[in-house]
């Protein structure tokens, strides 16, 4: 199904690209304004819109008032009722009659048109007012009546309350009386002896049976007062809008009419301006311009993949640093979170958002730059007001992207005398001896064709002893080199420096030609050494898609200087 939704999108797209280039070669063959018997059309058809515009705005105004000014405790006054209800009706008799016709709309200048309709906005607010008022008034005569039946409801509550209690009295003394010898159970009155036990179960037997006579007059009462419940439901309610957008239903049908007009004049228009400029003579020009503009790309493509791509591809590889003593292969992969152990001798340096976790002791403060020798890599890479914690043996602090829910964390351990090749957008955090601080060193290849084919023109080499704390889209994962690996230059995030590194073109040429795949990829040499790939690069970032425009060049010039 997806394959179907791009092939109709790649038509629509190149359909409209058609419509286009036919337009553009009519406007340069020549183009003139409309006819002049629809300027009168236009004048009146934005007066209308424009006033309907108005008429709008004020009914929007309306949407949360009052049908009528009076206050809650007036309304229970049968007399501030009466006054106001005589007020509105004077009001609605001094309000003038409309005035415009629908032949009249369509000439009456834009103010006249918003007074008439607005008149009749107010008229239907009035209305509204008034039936309000008049109901208001009949119901007036039922106050008291609810009063007095929420009177007895409470007082019906409280009595069921009490009974209630005395029930749960007498469970517990019927409790405490059968935990008691047999022969207390029973008491002598007169000759006549008495069971407690039973006393004690008449009592509630009778009590059950008086609380449900309350509940039954409970349930009358509550029936009596939702009989008289609609006074309460007269509270003062908002303006009913729909029934001010009802009194603009003839300027509305003056505009669409008018609107109509406009458009059939307009296609009139059209079809003597397509006969006129003889655009059925361009179409078949402009058919073969957009077959070229569609062919184009595939041709380019085709050339740098045959040709310009395998002699590029060929030039020498890159090695930053002579193979050295390789970095083991951490033992565990990412993950969600990951607990770091501090020591007295360490300390940890993590990235804003990304710590979840620590230990109350230790000692936090603010570290402006990851290295202060870098600060530009540091700002751009996100590396900066890094928060530094210290602590004991027995603190710790758990990392986790807490802004990214596609984001994993992974350890790697760079041991002394050793380092790794990073981009620093990958960091998010480094634990380091405190006496020797993470070193970063600089190597720039701009007489490398390879680093202008992959665009990295400087590489950034991170030299223990230090643990990295890397991030990546749904992961990070380590390789081993061995026999050499190809990675895509979005995924590959480091290598050990001592790796001979270059550019090859993709296996595939198929996807390549249809823009699925990019044409080089990147490519690490058999040796003694890790590779450090990021499972999803795409993985949390906005649209999931590949960025463009002045986001993309942007994210190319990082690239460019290592980051």
């Amino acid at each position: 199904m997806t394959h179907i939704a791009l092939l109709f999108g790649w038509i629509a797209r190149h359909a409209l690209l058609f419509v286009l280039i036919v337009a553009a070669l009519i406007g340069y063959t020549q183009y003139q304004k409309s006819a002049r018997n629809a300027a009168s059309l236009k004048a009146s058809v934005a007066s209308m819109e424009s006033a309907q515009a108005k008429l709008d705005a004020i009914v929007a105004a309306r949407q949360n008032e009052a049908v009528t000014g009076l206050e809650a405790a007036q309304r229970r006054s049968v007399e501030a009722v009466d006054l106001r209800l005589a007020a509105a009706r004077r009001e609605l008799a001094t309000l003038p009659e409309p005035g415009l016709d629908p032949l009249a709309l369509l000439t009456a200048p834009q103010d006249a048109i918003v007074a008439d309709f607005r008149n009749r906005i107010d008229a239907e607010g009035l209305r509204q007012e008034i039936a309000f008022l008049e109901s208001l008034r009949k119901n007036l005569a039922s106050q008291g009546a609810a009063l007095t039946l929420e009177a007895q409801t409470r007082e019906k509550q409280a009595e069921l309350q009490k009974l209630g209690q005395a029930y749960l009295d007498d469970a517990d003394d019927l409790r405490a009386l059968e935990a008691r010898p047999l022969a207390e159970q029973y008491a002598l009155e007169g000759l006549r002896v008495v069971d407690l036990k039973r006393a004690i179960k008449d009592r509630q037997a009778a009590n059950r049976a008086e609380r449900q006579g309350v509940r039954d007059d409970l349930e009358r009462l509550f029936m009596l007062r939702d009989k008289i419940g609609a006074v309460q439901d007269l509270d003062v309610p908002a303006i009913a809008t729909d029934g001010l957008r009802a009194q603009l239903a003839p300027l509305a049908a003056a505009t669409h009419n008018q609107t109509e007009r406009l458009e059939a004049t307009a296609e009139r228009e059209a079809r003597r301006w397509y006969q006129r400029l003889g655009i059925a003579d361009l179409l078949r020009p402009a058919f073969f311009t957009l077959l070229a503009i569609v062919l184009t790309p595939f041709a380019i493509r085709t050339l740098f993949y045959w040709v310009l791509a395998p002699i590029a591809t060929g030039r020498g590889a890159i090695r930053l640093l002579e193979p050295g003593v390789p970095i083991p292969l951490p033992g565990t992969g990412s993950g969600v979170s990951k607990s770091i152990r501090l020591s007295p001798h360490t300390e940890l340096l993590v990235k804003q958002g990304y710590e979840q976790t620590s230990s109350q002791g230790g000692e936090k403060a603010t570290q402006i730059f990851l290295d202060k020798a870098f600060p530009l890599t540091s700002l751009a890479s996100g590396l900066w007001f890094l928060m530094r914690i210290r602590g004991g043996p027995e603190d710790s602090v758990t990392v986790s992207a807490r802004n990214d829910p596609f984001a994993e964390v992974a350890l790697l351990d760079i041991p002394a005398g050793t380092s790794m090749v990073l981009q620093p957008r990958a960091l998010a955090g480094v634990l380091q001896p405190r006496s020797a601080p993470l070193r970063i060193t600089s190597h720039w290849r701009l007489g490398t064709l390879n680093a202008w084919l992959t665009w990295q023109l400087r590489f950034l080499a991170f030299h223990g002893p230090a643990t990295l704390i890397l991030k990546g889209g749904r992961g990070v994962r380590f390789e081993p080199a061995e026999a050499g690996r190809i990675i895509g230059q979005d995924q590959l995030i480091g290598f050990s420096p001592g790796l001979a590194y270059t550019a090859t073109r993709t296996q595939t040429f198929l996807p390549y030609l249809f823009g699925k795949e990019a044409l080089l990829k990147d490519m690490v040499a058999a040796g003694e050494g890790l590779l450090v790939a990021e499972e999803a690069p795409m993985a949390g970032r906005r649209g999931g898609a590949v960025k463009k425009g002045f986001e993309g060049a942007f994210d190319a010039a990082l690239k460019a200087f290592g980051i």
